[in-house]
């Protein structure tokens, strides 16, 4: 995974979670990352996860 990557999560904990996207906004540094999530919002949440719950994908 890189900066700019479109993610997913590895593994659904929550309802609706299997078709959320987010971007990175970083690099992985030390087990974590930034994520933007892709949503139709004027501001877009962003959240910390660790990288073992990601997983890249080609589908937005």
């Amino acid at each position: 995974m890189k900066k700019g990557d479109v993610v997913k999560f590895k593994n659904v904990v929550d309802d609706g979670d299997e078709s959320l996207r987010m971007i990175l906004l970083e690099d992985p540094d030390g087990g974590r990352v930034l994520v933007e999530s892709i949503v139709e919002m004027n501001i877009r949440p962003t959240y910390r996860y660790s990288v073992d719950d990601l997983e890249t994908c080609t589908q937005k």
